[in-house]
């Protein structure tokens, strides 16, 4: 099946093709074929005289499984994440709980232009939960990397292991949840799917170090991708994680960390030529307290930073307005050693293009999916968001600078069409894959019955709140 995208201005992320003001792209078995202005071809035609044409954004870590808490956090900080939703509603899933978390929230993805999605799934109760979340990734039809979690829901000593039950095996025993991690790559991820698998290790703050390099080298064993939490969190008594993952020769090419806002300078040199990505995660990072968006740092000292929403109990899904927020943060950021010595910025330090990296080729170079995605590339595989422009809130829009007019004028209520591996999953503002009105029904299901259980166990944080020394006991 052929279709033809129609007079888009066009957004390519491809260093060799540019941006055009007007252009069409031809698509031909879900591969991109050509994109240049005036091709004819025998096609569905797609109108997008009014729209500006993108490659499909990438959302580099997410805890979709919250979406049913969806807001939940949003006067929240880590304190009261690890007591809320970690001890308090994590262990109170079912496994049809995961399913349609994961299953709407990557419909919510798509919806905003979202068409790779690094799911970070920490909330393996057993292996019908581990089951039912990859079930609903893949029927959501999103491209992207399942990192199947290997932290159990612990108690608050984070050592009673309730995760990973096969039997009456210890699921705190690595044998019981390597076992599951197994079963789910075979099972679900055996064919070519547009959905990969990865491993999510334990991280250092609750796992003793040979513990997780164990983890490590099981996933690339399997030849899973591997994404980690690191120093995200001011507890320098503790740990160093990228300085013990490189004492321990884990750092490597299939590494995606998420935060680092409070790497050392050492650590930052460390990760230097050895290929890890990170993921920037800003709006949580900066509500949650876990430090500034380090987008300067990745930028200077990896292949270049990513971007990813992380909790959406905390924050939304809108990685437009999301990349936005952390690109006037970082401009801030470089501006403010002048505003101390009373000197007036000159020059721009970062621009929307940067913003537009993030969201797309670093995202897929991220999610280790580069060599398919993340640029309107011929050759590569056709996830594509149309971005009506023709309203009212946009007219005017800067059809020389489309790229300009994204990060700056746009949103994700823009996301008029969505295109994931050529087929069309959203159109005229709509998605047109699934049943909507079923999958919300599910949702709103599953959210009723957490909150009934979050009523009848004294509420989202139970008081008086239960002590975590690990985040009161600082350096």
């Amino acid at each position: 099946m052929r279709t033809l995208i129609k007079n888009a201005a066009v957004v390519t992320m491809d260093k060799t093709l540019g941006d055009f003001e007007r252009a069409d792209i031809l698509i031909d078995e879900g591969t991109i074929v050509r994109v240049a202005p005036g091709i004819e071809a025998d096609a569905e035609i797609i109108d997008a005289s009014t729209m500006i044409a993108m490659p499909g954004m990438v959302d580099t870590h997410r805890h979709t499984w919250q979406t049913a808490l969806r807001g939940i956090l949003a006067d929240g900080n880590i304190p009261d994440y690890l007591r809320g939703i970690r001890l308090q509603m994590a262990p109170r899933y079912r496994p049809q709980d995961m399913y349609v978390g994961n299953y709407l929230g990557a419909l919510d993805a798509l919806n905003s232009g979202v068409t790779t999605l690094v799911d970070y799934c920490h909330n393996i109760l057993d292996p019908d939960c581990a089951h039912a979340a990859v079930t609903g990734l893949k029927d959501a039809g999103i491209r992207g990397l399942y990192g199947h979690g290997l932290t159990p829901v612990t108690e608050n000593t984070w050592s009673q292991a309730r995760g990973g039950i096969a039997g009456s095996a210890d699921p705190a025993n690595f044998s019981t949840r390597e076992k599951l991690a197994r079963e789910i790559r075979d099972q679900h991820f055996s064919d070519n799917s547009i959905l990969r698998f990865g491993i999510a290790p334990q991280e250092l703050t609750i796992t003793p170090v040979a513990d997780v390099a164990m983890e490590f080298r099981f996933a690339r064993e399997l030849g899973a991708r591997i994404t980690t939490h690191a120093n995200q969190v001011m507890v320098r008594q503790l740990f160093q994680d990228v300085e013990v993952f490189a004492a321990n020769d884990l750092l490597g090419d299939d590494l995606l960390l998420v935060h680092c806002t409070f790497n050392t300078e050492h650590e930052w040199e460390l990760l230097r030529d050895s290929g890890v990505m990170v993921s920037v995660c800003a709006e949580t990072e900066m509500q949650m307290g876990m430090g500034f968006p380090v987008i300067r740092e990745v930028t200077d000292n990896t292949p270049g930073p990513s971007l990813g929403i992380d909790c959406v109990s905390g924050c939304s899904g809108d990685m437009i307005s999301h990349s936005r927020f952390v690109l006037q943060a970082s401009r801030w950021r470089a501006d403010e050693p002048g505003y101390q010595r009373m000197v007036a910025p000159q020059e721009m330090a970062w621009t929307t293009h940067d913003a537009l990296s993030w969201l797309t080729v670093n995202g897929a170079r991220a999610a280790g999916v580069s060599d398919v995605v993340g640029s309107l590339t011929p050759g590569k595989r056709a996830d594509i968001v149309l971005l009506e422009m023709g309203g009212v809130s946009q007219a005017g829009w800067n059809r020389r600078e489309p790229g300009g007019a994204i990060i700056a004028q746009a949103n994700a209520g823009n996301v008029d069409t969505v295109l994931v591996d050529g087929r069309v999953v959203k159109r005229g503002g709509a998605l047109v894959h699934v049943d909507v009105r079923a999958a919300l029904a599910q949702l709103e299901e599953s959210h009723n019955f957490l909150y009934e259980q979050m009523d009848v166990n004294g509420g989202f944080i139970p008081q008086p709140p239960i002590d975590i020394p690990l985040y009161r006991e600082r350096a």
